[in-house]
């Protein structure tokens, strides 16, 4: 095998042409029949685009001396997180599947650790305690500053970001009742899990986190990719931390075009801040309580406003029970603290059961020419509570195994990396019908992967099927087929 160890925990990258030859040559290092499932294929994607060579070197390690590579102990809990599993107990055991990740060492089988200190074979390469404690021992400050930095870096160069639309949002993470849970505050919520007042009928009282986010996604809402996160105590403000967040894309190179926001951030300043300091237009909805709201309103009281229709409720008989309409108004100024141009979209509800007439006011920077306009955009902000409950639930988002807050700060930045590279590499394998399926339906596909065989030689690795395989070794010519039976020989010795 050319020297090297079976388990050298190099990373191997997928190279068609040279295997081929590599096969007609007789010089395999290894190969194995296997289903050539989801997750293998996903990781191949990660290793072939030397994502965690670029974790090791950006990744804020807790370690002075390196003993097993960060990149391994990444690669590890990303794949844990691919699998649904949350407890670090169980990560060698949740890791069994999948025919790349043995090879690599990835997955489980007779290994010997990376330190050598160990008389027994193990295994998995580390101790689940030893992937604990390193991630218990980052800095959670810095975890989240890389992931905000970094880890979003990376994905500009692979062209994540394609759209220039962007959401900014937050919502609550509501915790199990433990006072180890270090900066987390109690939050009046409603039954849907919003913030309200305790006078609200059915509020309670819960523990919570904030959860911040930089949501990337398109007209189309065909794809969802994190540019920004933050963890913060339930009961804080917000406003900053949205702001943060969107200055830290743009510092580090991001383009945001048009930005949909949630009420939270109705800050004249912050909006000031995005449209003149970075050219960034904006969309968000008036609170009732505002002058811009009252004047808007009463624009559109008046006579001859054009509306435009723009969605119809019929009843069992075929009869309009419910008419939304839409019109546009230029150049409001009554909002006092804000200096750049504001335009506002307003939609009128009818509700003909009822006789009740209501309004709906969206203000933008930018002057679109149709009322539907800002509307339809922000439209695609109210699919976040989709992603929300995808996270918490089918991601297990808000599952901690542990209190500790470097742990809770782990958990949170490797499941939006692990979604989010998940929606890369379905975009980049013109996979988009997935990009909106929730994790437990994507990796059912690995039942269903077809029979192959994967062969390595050097650091490149290939997938090929079983004609392919048969064609090749029928045509090897005599010394070739000598040098691949000994080979075969040889890792059919190497322990399992």
């Amino acid at each position: 095998m050319n020297g090297k160890k079976r388990f050298d925990y190099f990373v191997y990258t997928q190279n068609k042409t040279k295997l081929s030859k590599a096969l007609k040559e007789g010089d395999i290092d290894y190969g194995s029949f296997s289903k050539m499932g989801f997750i293998d294929e996903f990781f191949a994607f990660l290793l072939a685009s030397d994502f965690f060579i670029y974790c090791e070197k950006t990744y804020p390690s807790p370690r002075v001396k390196t003993e097993v590579p960060p990149w391994f102990l990444l690669a590890s809990i990303v794949a844990a997180k691919m699998y649904g599993e949350d407890s670090f107990l169980n990560i060698p055991y949740a890791l069994k599947n999948g025919s790349i990740l043995k090879i690599l060492g990835l997955n489980l089988g007779q290994v010997p650790g990376f330190n050598n200190k160990n008389k027994k074979d193990r295994k998995y390469p580390v101790d689940q305690d030893c992937i604990r404690k390193f991630f218990k021992d980052t800095d959670p400050d810095k975890l989240v500053g890389w992931f905000n930095r970094d880890f979003v870096s990376w994905m500009a160069k692979k062209r994540a970001y394609n759209s220039g639309l962007f959401i900014v949002d937050a919502s609550y993470v509501p915790l199990a009742e433990n006072s180890n849970y270090k900066h987390a505050e109690y939050v009046w919520l409603d039954e849907n899990g919003n913030h309200t007042s305790k006078d609200t009928p059915g509020a309670r009282l819960v523990l919570c986190y904030k959860f911040s986010s930089l949501l990337n996604t398109d007209k189309d809402g065909s794809y969802y990719i994190y540019a920004g996160a933050r963890i913060d105590p339930g009961s804080i403000n917000g406003l900053n931390e949205g702001r943060e967040m969107v200055d830290s894309f743009i510092e580090n190179g991001g383009y945001i075009d048009t930005l949909l926001v949630d009420r939270g951030y109705l800050d004249g300043d912050t909006l000031n801040h995005f449209k003149k300091d970075f050219r960034i237009n904006w969309v968000i909805p008036l609170k009732s309580s505002m002058d811009a709201y009252d004047d808007a309103v009463g624009l559109a009281r008046t006579k001859n406003v054009d509306w435009k229709t723009y969605r119809i409720e019929q009843d069992s008989d075929g009869f309009i029970s419910k008419k939304e309409e839409v019109a546009i108004f230029y150049d409001i100024r009554t909002w006092q603290s804000l200096s750049a141009l504001l335009h506002v979209s307003v939609k009128r509800q009818t509700d003909y059961e009822s006789g009740q007439v209501s309004y709906f006011v969206l203000a933008h920077s930018k002057r679109y020419k149709y009322p539907s306009e800002a509307f339809d955009l922000y439209a695609k902000r109210t699919k976040i509570e989709e992603r929300h409950r995808q996270l918490k639930g089918f991601w297990a988002f808000n599952k901690f195994s542990s209190p500790a807050f470097s742990l809770v700060i782990t958990q949170v930045v490797f499941k939006l990396a692990a979604y989010s590279l998940l929606q890369l590499y379905l975009l980049r394998e013109d996979m988009k019908e997935l990009a909106n399926k929730t994790i437990s339906t994507i990796t059912k596909k690995e039942g269903s992967g077809e029979c192959v065989v994967i062969l390595y030689s050097g650091s490149h690795y290939a997938v090929f099927d079983l004609d392919e395989y048969s064609f090749t070794l029928m045509g090897l010519k005599a010394d070739a087929k000598n040098r691949l039976e000994e080979r075969i020989k040889t890792w059919n010795k190497a322990p399992p």
